[in-house]
């Protein structure tokens, strides 16, 4: 085109071949235009444009902001400023400038659902819901804002509604593996199972590489109790994430293979997910009660000795344990593998002293005969050989000093064992056993329930063993 061609039939060229993907074609065009009119905004977009279009995104923002500057009333120009910012990690200046954005053209669309993606991902669920719905009174029926504001609803544990989202999404696009994922998460939650496990295999048909698809496929068959598919699902996501060794824990309990004890970042992964709301769940939904019932069982022990103890309360969570313990502790410490747990433990005011430990290393770092007072609450579960923790225990106790704790109950023959829901159940007879071989003495040890599972009493052992 001559460079003496009408302004405007220059800047539509340079955007045809912008969009052609023609660029340096392009910016040659935007560049003749602002040879002539140095202040013209739609050339100077149009070079940032195409920087953006080629992901050069810092190259892209300084003539999309000098077009804004020049023209403040284009809704394009901040919008495409934007997406500009929130590739270059600023996220807060993309949300000012989506809004920007919005506020200039209420229906745009584009910059309604591009708001809603990254208020989402910044967990600003509110926001994003908003900005969501305002897409979905534009354009109804559009996959990737169903998509998200199912996840909007999920995050504030609307399940029917991020259901129906979700199912909008899938019947919008059928191809849409996340939305299958994410209904059939949703279904899973809903105790829908079959509909749940239907979705799920259709997101890893169409994504063979989706590891958290089959992860949630896995879990959907255990409760289906469909073991087999579900040890081929956690396969399939292992053979994807081949470090997870938390996930091969879960697989080796679906499958019946036996180990030693769980891996640490599987519990502590487990306990800082669940951290916010664990109290809650366990006290609530499980209607765990094991501290208050410990601290009956011990009571005869503790009572004469209150106000005295120097006390070690081992995988102490949130505190729930320490809460029972404090009235007898001169001094409570606490450990966790979960620095979440501990974070709510402290909130507590409990606790002299928290460390972020796995238990043995922190009992083999303490002075010998320092503690009189072990405590173990409902963290056996996560073990199977308990040898090295009757040992670290015995070295810490002093003359005299009790070390309780519980354990799921093992009926039948062995000394431990791990069940298909991950965690391990321990034998009256391997308890007393490694207690003789450390010489500690039984000093009572009774069938208690743990907590509920599946609305079924899960059944427990309390014990306590007390150094000579």
């Amino acid at each position: 085109m001559s460079a003496g061609a009408p302004i405007a039939e220059q800047l539509r060229a340079a955007t045809d071949l912008v969009h052609a993907g023609r660029f340096l074609q392009a910016e040659a065009a935007a560049r003749q235009v602002l040879a002539r009119q140095p202040r013209n905004a739609g050339a100077h977009y149009l070079l940032g444009l195409s920087a953006l279009f080629q992901n050069r995104h810092a190259d892209a923002l300084p003539p999309v902001e000098k077009a804004m500057a020049l023209d403040g009333a284009n809704a394009q120009y901040p919008f495409v400023r934007a997406i500009c910012l929130a590739s270059l990690g600023r996220p807060e200046e993309a949300v000012a400038a989506y809004r920007r954005a919005v506020a200039l053209r209420p229906e745009f669309f584009e910059a309604w659902a591009n708001l809603g993606n990254l208020l989402e991902t910044r967990r600003e669920f509110a926001g994003a819901e908003e900005a969501y719905r305002r897409a979905e009174q534009l354009r109804p029926g559009v996959a990737p804002v169903q998509n998200g504001l199912g996840m909007c609803l999920l995050a504030r544990e609307d399940l029917a509604g991020a259901a129906q989202a979700f199912g909008r999404a899938v019947q919008a696009d059928p191809a849409f593996a996340t939305a299958h994922n994410n209904l059939g998460h949703t279904l899973g939650k809903l105790r829908q199972v079959d509909a749940a496990i239907a979705h799920l295999q259709e997101a890893v048909r169409l994504r063979p590489d989706y590891a958290v698809a089959w992860v949630n496929l896995g879990e959907q068959c255990y409760v289906a109790r469909r073991d087999a598919e579900a040890v081929q699902a956690i396969d399939r996501a292992l053979a994807l994430d081949p470090d997870n060794a938390g996930l091969a824990h879960l697989r080796d309990a679906i499958a019946g293979v036996q180990t030693g004890r769980a891996p640490d970042e599987y519990i502590r992964g487990f306990f800082d997910r669940f951290a916010a709301d664990f109290d809650a769940r366990l006290v609530g939904d499980l209607e765990y009660r094991t501290p208050q019932r410990m601290a009956e069982f011990l009571a005869p022990w503790l009572e004469p000795r209150r106000g005295t103890l120097r006390v070690e309360d081992l995988g102490c969570g949130t505190g729930l344990s320490g809460a029972v313990l404090k009235p007898f502790a001169a001094r409570l410490a606490g450990v966790d593998l979960s620095g979440q747990m501990l974070a709510r433990a402290r909130e507590r005011g409990l606790y002299d002293e928290l460390a972020e430990a796995e238990i043995c290393a922190y009992l083999d770092a303490r002075p010998a005969g320092a503690c009189d007072l072990v405590a173990a609450m409902d963290v056996f579960v996560y073990l199977g050989d308990l040898a090295p923790v009757f040992g670290s225990v015995a070295r810490a106790l002093a003359p005299g000093g009790l070390f309780a704790f519980s354990v799921e109950r093992l009926d039948g023959e062995g000394e431990y064992r791990l069940a298909r829901s991950g965690r391990y159940a321990h034998s009256a007879a391997y308890l007393r056993a490694l207690a003789a071989r450390h010489g500690l003495a039984e000093w009572k040890m009774e069938e208690t329930v743990i907590r509920k599972e599946a609305n079924e009493p899960v059944a427990g052992l309390h014990a306590a063993f007390a150094k000579g």
